[in-house]
């Protein structure tokens, strides 16, 4: 097993006397790429949101680097939940640069995510031209 970069421990979240996720441990290796299977309902989402700072977890842990998560553990963490948030009038590389303005990102970092998500060629193209499926 490779070094692992994030963990979460016993993660739970309640709204109320909803339970939305109920002691979720994960272990997740660096250089890795995961995803979230499950039905409607099954805490995917809140999850990750606990785990990128949107929510805060009523119990458990969640460790980046064998550290406490921090706040300034974004900018090394990128998610996707639900609809990307884009403006249609804006390129790729427009649409990356607010985002890295507002969490504190290099831009630098833009033509490495494009490249990742093999966008490279499109940083000039407006969001509205792509297409999703």
């Amino acid at each position: 097993m490779g070094k692992m970069i994030l963990e979460t421990k016993n993660l739970s979240k309640k709204f109320g006397e909803q339970m939305a996720a109920n002691q979720i441990s994960l272990q997740i290796e660096q250089n890795s790429i995961y995803g979230l299977l499950g039905p409607n309902g099954a805490g995917k989402s809140t999850t990750l949101k606990m785990i990128v700072g949107l929510l805060r977890p009523t119990e458990g842990q969640i460790i980046f680097k064998g550290k406490p998560w921090k706040r300034e553990s974004l900018a090394k963490i990128g998610s996707l939940i639900e609809a990307p948030a884009l403006y249609g009038n804006l390129t790729a590389e427009e649409n990356l640069l607010v985002h890295t303005r507002l969490l504190g990102i290099p831009n630098e970092r833009i033509p490495e995510v494009l490249k990742t998500v093999d966008l490279k060629d499109t940083k000039k193209r407006k969001h509205h031209s792509f297409q999703w499926e």
